[in-house]
């Protein structure tokens, strides 16, 4: 079964690669980098698992011994009890499994679900690292989905451990398939890796944020008010203040001209279900909600958080 996490949460690890990198699916690197200031302040960063990241790690085992022998692989180790630190520079890792090879040569091979998606074939030798990962989703093969979804992990591991090759397994549940992405090191990577790690260290260290690129960004950065403190900001801002204004009124001009439209289309559809016309399918169905019981809403004490938007009134 999967070990519990045993990198820190104050330094860049395999796992948060990709959300460093601006990759990540769930969370961007302001909210990532927030997460890890936070640890190295001594906030307890780390939730509870949901039922399916359990059933996950326990599956974990199964699968990668499972695919070890489909692909030919041997002296499977899937506990380690350890970390991986890089030698050189702040990086770590946390590793689902290893595995030997010999001298085999890797082909894409779409039926067997065998992909090499940086290299035309792939050649594994000696000792290499499994990254294991469940999905409820369908087969996805685009390197933005795969960089996310453990590729960028993986890359980091290999460096973290020094082998020369990786392999990605990916269990989709919704198909019931496996696919197996491989991977040979790459010393442009390890370049990278080695840029941004002492990148990111130094942000972790002296609490630099990235410049925002979204207002989510700004809320990140600057997420507590100074009560009665006023800025001055540069004329220029008048001019954004204006577009923001200007937008704001197109929106809700918009969205009175959707809801006539598509009043018009209720009133065509009158107490049918479904509708189809051309290449269109409406549906306007019903939403149904279980019964609950009577809930009583536990006390919570008083908070503040910074607002995730501004708010505009002209005074003049």
């Amino acid at each position: 079964m999967a070990e519990g996490k045993l990198t820190r949460d104050d330094v860049l690890t395999a796992s948060i690669v990709a959300n460093a990198m601006g990759k990540g699916k769930y969370k961007s690197r302001q909210a990532q980098l927030k997460e890890n200031i936070k640890a190295k302040n001594g906030e307890n960063i780390r939730f509870d698992q949901n039922l399916a990241m359990k059933l996950g790690d326990f599956l974990e085992e199964g699968i990668i011994n499972f695919a070890c022998n489909q692909i030919g692989l041997t002296n499977v180790v899937t506990e380690f009890g350890k970390k991986f630190e890089h030698p050189f520079y702040p990086v770590e890792c946390s590793l689902d499994g290893m595995a030997d090879a010999k001298e085999l040569t890797i082909v894409p091979d779409e039926a067997k679900g065998m992909h090499c998606p940086e290299a035309d074939e792939v050649f594994i030798n000696n000792t290499g690292i499994i990254e294991c990962k469940l999905t409820k989703d369908y087969p996805d093969h685009s390197q933005e989905t795969l960089d996310w979804r453990g590729w960028l992990q993986l890359k980091t591991q290999v460096e973290c451990a020094n082998t020369n090759w990786g392999v990605l397994i990916i269990f989709y549940q919704s198909s019931y398939e496996l696919h197996y992405y491989f991977y040979q090191r790459d010393m442009q990577f390890g370049n990278e890796l080695k840029e941004l790690a002492e990148e990111w260290q130094e942000r972790i260290k002296t609490e630099s944020y990235f410049d925002p690129e979204t207002s989510d960004d700004a809320w990140l950065k600057y997420d507590e008010a100074i009560p009665e403190e006023v800025a001055e900001l540069d004329p220029k801002a008048i001019d954004i203040l204006a577009q923001i204004e200007n937008l704001d009124e197109n929106i809700k001009l918009m969205g009175k001209q959707k809801d006539q439209l598509q009043t018009q289309i209720m009133d065509m559809m009158g107490n049918a279900e479904q509708a189809v016309v051309g290449d269109y399918h409406v549906n306007w169905g019903m939403i149904n909600y279980k019964a609950q019981p009577e809930k009583v809403v536990p006390a919570k004490e008083a908070y503040s958080v910074r607002r995730k938007s501004i708010r505009i009134k002209q005074v003049g």
